[in-house]
């Protein structure tokens, strides 16, 4: 319920304040306990950017670890990411969903060969020994920087 304290405070901003309260009283088990941050996190960007969502945030009186509880709920002992945020929205709005988007940035040089050719270790595998030193290659030329890449992909 609203305080004689919030009058004037939009939703978003008792929204928030909600979160970063119940994220302080946070009771759960260890899978809860693996996400809950997370989790406010991630409600705290949905309210920041809905006035609607921190709207029913707000006048929902359930609390957080209970929205943690119900993303938990049959997970066994995996959920994905989006999975989680998805159960998070629909706590609140239970017709809603959510989009997932990676962005990489591909910054700096290509990797050496060296990189590229470089074997994952094996497991229980010794250390060999050093091989004796060969004549060196000589190193080529620096190549010029390149432009940082964006990869975007749009998930589920």
């Amino acid at each position: 319920m609203a305080d004689l304290l919030d009058i004037g405070k939009d939703f978003k901003v008792l929204a928030i304040e909600k979160i970063d309260k119940e994220l302080k009283e946070f009771s759960g088990d260890r899978y809860g306990q693996a996400v809950h941050t997370y989790v406010a996190n991630a409600l705290r960007d949905f309210c920041a950017k809905s006035d609607r969502f921190a709207e029913v945030l707000c006048k929902t009186h359930r609390s957080m670890s209970d929205c943690v509880k119900e993303i938990m709920k049959g997970c066994g002992n995996h959920i994905s990411d989006i999975e989680v945020y998805r159960r998070a929205a629909r706590f609140y709005f239970p017709n809603s969903d959510v989009d997932f988007v990676m962005t990489i940035t591909i910054n700096g040089d290509d990797p050496d060969e060296k990189y590229i050719n470089k074997e994952a270790p094996k497991p229980k595998e010794q250390k060999e020994k050093p091989e004796p030193s060969k004549k060196e290659k000589p190193k080529p030329e620096p190549k010029k920087k390149p432009e940082p890449e964006t990869i975007q992909l749009s998930l589920f």
